[in-house]
């Protein structure tokens, strides 16, 4: 399937996401930086960090309610996520339909995380923009979708990510997908939508 045979108000609808998630205005970091203190083996069965075969750690997400959640979200579901983990968190509103949710991950070095949420109609828009968005920024591009949400991380190496998701927890709040060489892959955890 091409470009030309998605019909237009897709297609409209995906550049407008891919615009709002290429951090047009004041990006911190493009690369995401290690989690300090988290070993990348412990956070997924039988310590498998290759995309395909990766599934994250079921103890992860030990006391986190992971019932699939489909009323419509906005940013505070993820700030308050990461707030009820404990880590420190600041928001940053771009426009009505897109927020930075910046996350300290390592407060001995003051090195924070900044995430790009979109706010979208339904979780399929999400689901499917987040991919699409995932696919056109390449190999190491990363993001977790939670019902309307859509929320783009920084690139990063898929032992950083999964560093990164045993510090934050945000693969027992979001379905994460994580992009290969030509493909993105759903990285199976405890929390799932149908």
């Amino acid at each position: 399937m091409t470009a030309r045979d998605l019909p237009s108000e897709h297609m409209r609808s995906v550049a407008l996401f891919l615009l709002a998630m290429s951090g047009i205005s004041g990006c911190a970091s493009s690369r995401l930086p290690r989690a300090n203190g988290v070993d990348p083996n412990a956070q997924v069965v039988e310590g498998r960090l290759a995309l395909g075969e990766a599934r994250m750690q079921p103890a992860l997400c030990q006391g986190t309610n992971v019932t699939p959640d489909y009323t419509t979200l906005d940013e505070s579901a993820v700030l308050s996520f990461l707030k009820g983990v404990g880590l420190p968190v600041r928001l940053e509103r771009a426009r009505t339909d897109l927020v930075y949710v910046e996350v300290q991950i390592n407060p001995e070095t003051d090195e924070w995380v900044r995430l790009r949420v979109a706010v979208l109609a339904t979780p399929v828009q999400a689901g499917r923009e987040l991919h699409d968005a995932i696919l056109q920024h390449g190999e190491g591009s990363w993001g977790i979708h939670r019902a309307n949400l859509a929320v783009l991380g920084p690139e990063g190496t898929v032992d950083d990510i999964v560093r990164f998701m045993g510090k934050t927890r945000l693969s027992c709040w979001g379905v994460l997908t994580i992009a290969g060489r030509d493909d993105a892959f759903v990285v199976p955890g405890n929390y799932r939508e149908l």
